[in-house]
C-alpha cells in the first residue's frame, strides 16, 4: 500500500465488476462513496496473479502512432476518517478475479487488517424477478450469527441459498477463519434495464450508512435513480411489451411477497 496509515472504528466496502455487478451496482455505489467522501488514494491490489487478460483485456491508448496509457484491470483502495479520526472507511474497487480466488481473497483481508478493519461488506447486484415500480430489497448474510441480528435491524433479509456463487463467498469465508466481520449485501436489478441502475444503488448506500454509522449525502444518487424511474415509465406507456413484462413482474413479485435471496 502507498501510505502506512491505522484507522480507528473502521469499515470496509467492496464493490466489484464482472459477474456480481448487475446494473454496475456494486461499482457505482462504492464509486459514489469515493467521490463524495473526497476518499485518499491507499494503494492497489496487484492484478496479475488474479486476471486473465484474454477474458478481459487491457485497455490501451494510442495517439498518432504513440502509446499514451496501458491500463490492465485494476483493483484501487481508497480510505476515509472523520474529521476527529473516530471513524475510517476503506473503499475497494476493482475487477472480480478469474484466477486464485483464495489468494484474492487472502489479499484483501491482508490490507484490511493492516489498516484496522473491523467490518468488511460486499456489495453485489443481480438479474432479478422484479420491476422499477417495486422498492428494492436488500439481501444479506454475514460470516458470524452475531451480526444477522444488525442485518435484521436495517431492514436487510437474510439470504438463503444453495449453488453457484461469486468470490465474495471466498472473502466471507476466509473473514469468518480470520475473525474478521464479513457481511455482504445484495439488490436485484429488472432484467429490461440497460445500464446502470442507481436505485438498488441508493438503496444498497442507505443500507451501509446505517450499518457504518457514516454520513454521506445521497440526494444526487435518489435524483438519478427518480430520472431513470421516470424514463421508464415514459418508455413503458409507449411500448405495450415492455408494459406487460412490467405487469408480469409485479405480479410475480407480490406473488412471492418480496422473498428474494440470492448467493454471495
Amino acid at each position: 500500500m502507498d501510505e502506512a496509515i491505522r484507522l480507528r472504528n473502521a469499515s470496509m466496502v467492496i464493490g466489484l465488476s464482472g459477474w456480481v455487478n448487475a446494473g454496475e451496482v456494486s461499482t457505482l455505489s462504492v464509486g459514489y462513496l469515493v467521490e463524495k467522501l473526497e476518499a485518499r488514494p491507499l494503494g492497489e491490489i496487484a492484478s496479475e496473479p488474479f486476471h486473465a487478460y484474454q477474458l478481459q483485456r487491457p485497455l490501451v491508448s494510442i495517439e498518432g502512432g504513440l502509446v499514451r496509457a496501458y491500463e490492465p484491470p485494476s483493483n484501487k483502495l481508497y480510505y476515509w476518517r472523520d474529521e476527529k479520526g473516530e471513524r475510517g472507511l476503506v473503499l475497494l474497487i476493482g475487477v472480480e478475479p478469474h484466477l486464485d480466488w483464495p489468494g484474492y481473497a487472502r489479499a484483501v483481508l491482508e490490507a484490511a487488517e493492516a489498516v484496522g478493519v473491523r467490518r468488511i461488506y460486499t456489495l453485489g447486484g443481480y438479474i432479478g424477478g422484479v420491476s422499477h415500480t417495486s422498492e428494492p430489497v436488500i439481501t444479506g448474510s454475514a460470516s458470524g450469527r452475531e451480526l444477522l441480528g444488525e442485518l435484521r435491524r436495517t431492514g436487510v433479509e437474510l439470504t438463503t441459498y444453495q449453488g453457484p456463487t461469486g468470490v465474495y463467498s471466498e472473502v466471507l469465508w476466509q473473514g469468518r477463519a480470520r475473525g474478521i466481520g464479513v457481511v455482504s449485501l445484495w439488490g436485484a436489478v429488472p432484467p429490461y434495464v440497460q445500464g446502470p441502475y442507481p436505485k438498488v444503488a441508493h438503496r444498497l448506500l442507505r443500507t451501509v450508512v446505517s450499518l457504518t454509522g457514516v454520513e454521506v449525502d445521497l440526494t444526487e444518487v435518489e435524483r438519478r435513480a427518480d430520472a431513470l424511474d421516470a424514463r421508464l415509465d415514459a418508455e413503458a406507456e409507449s411500448n405495450p411489451e415492455l408494459r406487460q413484462l412490467i405487469s408480469g413482474l409485479e405480479s410475480e413479485y407480490r406473488a412471492s411477497r418480496a422473498k428474494l435471496s440470492y448467493t454471495v
